[in-house]
């Protein structure tokens, strides 16, 4: 199994899942020419997709998606009740690649993905539980506060996408009006530094060792200030990073790191 971001941010955002039998992207926030340059940058190109998952509606997320289901013929699954408002520029036949979920697993290939709702300011918000065969990979940005069930879904994951949105002191200090700092650091905002560091660790103490921080602020956070934020954390809970815990960030401009495992029970 491979995967790896093709990019996070307010500018767009996508990542790509590779099996022995399915090719996913999870959100299509890039223009469809950015997102093929990026997919060649993998060794990868659109053509190849069999799925795309959606996490949301906003257009971080979903900007070059009716671009991409008009060209190419992957089946794409959507939330029930968003569907309509990612899909407003696509009519016909390619309606029909559209596959409606809800809170329920599906599976796509040799995958099995068990979505989960997410507290942020859009209709609907997902995070996923990829699973294939022994291996288990937890995404979850865009929320402002872990739920429960998530938290425990994700347990045993053995890599954690997880958003890192802000550092609280820079948010408050930033161009941003009052009314978008607030909305930010709301339970439907976004995860701070300290909230991503304090999860990482719960999650590290069952058994994950790779994490990316994701979704990071251009304006209120720098990559440094999220790692060493949860660096901290995990040191102060008694890991050794690059020996008990991996941890790692996403990039807006670039493509990040890629991650494989075996896809077997050992």
């Amino acid at each position: 199994m491979r995967i790896v971001n093709l990019g996070s941010g307010s500018k767009g955002n996508c990542t790509f899942l590779q099996t022995k039998n399915a090719k996913i992207l999870l959100d299509v926030g890039f223009s469809l020419s950015e997102l093929t340059k990026r997919l060649k940058n993998i060794g990868e190109t659109p053509e190849n997709i069999d799925a795309i998952i959606i996490t949301h509606e906003h257009s971080d997320h979903i900007k070059g998606l009716c671009a991409f289901l008009k060209k190419y013929n992957p089946k794409c699954f959507i939330h029930k009740d968003i569907v309509s408002d990612c899909l407003k520029d696509l009519q016909g036949r390619n309606i029909d690649k559209v596959i409606e979920i809800s809170e329920y697993a599906f599976s796509v290939g040799d995958v099995r993905i068990m979505p989960y709702l997410l507290p942020h300011d859009s209709k609907v918000c997902l995070g996923f539980v990829f699973s294939v065969g022994g291996k288990k990979i937890s995404i979850a940005t865009d929320l402002g506060y872990m739920p429960e069930n998530m938290l425990d879904a994700m347990n045993g994951s053995d890599l954690v996408f997880i958003e890192s949105n802000h550092d609280k002191k820079m948010l408050m200090g930033c161009m941003y009006p009052y009314i978008v700092k607030q909305r930010i650091i709301s339970d439907h905002g976004h995860l701070s530094n300290d909230q991503a560091a304090d999860i990482i660790v719960k999650l590290a103490k069952n058994g994950t060792r790779y994490f990316v921080l994701s979704h990071l602020s251009e304006n209120s956070n720098t990559p440094e200030q999220a790692y060493l934020t949860s660096a901290k954390a995990l040191e102060n809970a008694g890991f050794i990073l690059e020996k008990d815990v991996y941890l790692r960030y996403s990039r807006q401009d670039k493509n990040g790191n890629n991650f494989y495992f075996s896809e077997s029970e050992d």
